[in-house]
């Protein structure tokens, strides 16, 4: 009697190890699939950086097509809507923003993690911010919305470089009279790069963007020589920024 009651302990454990083996395999390959995916996205991120740091148009565009989730397409958009409005061209700049937002509010309805939400916002209130610069009807509205998903991103995570940075643009572009502030923008801007010292692993773009939008805040207080320090310090960080180069040349 005691023979088959070992030989089903025996078999009992067997199952059990094997069990265990095979949920250890699964959460492995798991996490090894949620690496690869963060690791595609952040390659996809600097891509996008890149032909927008180039005013690339088509290369943007093929971004917009590859991307694999709603951040990077909505990342995209925003970025071609930016180099369409370089090249003053509405009728590519006000389709690729509203794409933009529409997959950021989608995004934001979903529920996302707390970091990607904060992530989001920052990216909604840019996109927002830059339609209210093109919108003489709406330019109010738009304005109001792009103010408030700052607020929100600012007090779920004021630390976060591309919040400070989107607040630092937004003080930059705004005019005075509707609450911007060139002070401002160079308060933001000092606090999104003192930020973007902080090890990143995920969503990471902007560092020689925050450069440029110093060294901008910096020329209009009169401190040329720290304008032209930043747009060097872009062109460390992003050799082939065009934005940089330029303003280093008229400088």
């Amino acid at each position: 009697m005691n023979y088959p009651l070992k030989q089903m302990t025996f078999t009992t454990l067997a199952g059990r190890f094997a069990t265990r083996t095979l949920g250890v395999v699964v959460l492995t390959a798991a996490l090894a699939s949620a690496q690869s995916a963060i690791a595609g996205q952040g390659a996809s991120l600097q891509a996008i950086e890149i032909a927008a740091q180039q005013l690339d148009v088509a290369a943007l565009q093929q971004q917009t097509l590859q991307a694999q989730d709603d951040y990077l397409f909505a990342y995209a958009q925003y970025r071609l809507a930016v180099a369409a409005s370089v090249q003053a061209d509405e009728g590519l700049m006000k389709p690729a923003l509203a794409s933009a937002v529409e997959r950021l509010e989608l995004l934001l309805k979903s529920e996302p993690v707390a970091e990607l939400k904060v992530e989001a916002l920052a990216l909604l209130a840019l996109s927002r911010g830059l339609q209210a610069g093109y919108s003489p009807i709406k330019g109010a509205y738009y304005g109001k919305l792009s103010s408030d998903a700052l607020a929100q991103a600012m007090t779920l995570q004021a630390d976060n470089p591309r919040v400070q940075l989107a607040a630092a643009i937004l003080a930059f572009q705004t005019p005075t009279l509707f609450g911007g502030s060139k002070k401002d923008a160079l308060t933001h801007a000092n606090k999104a790069i003192a930020a973007f010292a902080q090890p990143c692993q995920t969503i990471c773009w902007g560092q020689a963007e925050a450069y440029v939008w110093r060294g901008l805040a910096k020329a209009e207080a009169g401190d040329q020589a720290g304008a032209k320090a930043d747009w060097s310090q872009a062109l460390l960080q992003a050799p082939d920024y065009g934005w940089a180069k330029q303003l280093l040349k008229d400088a």
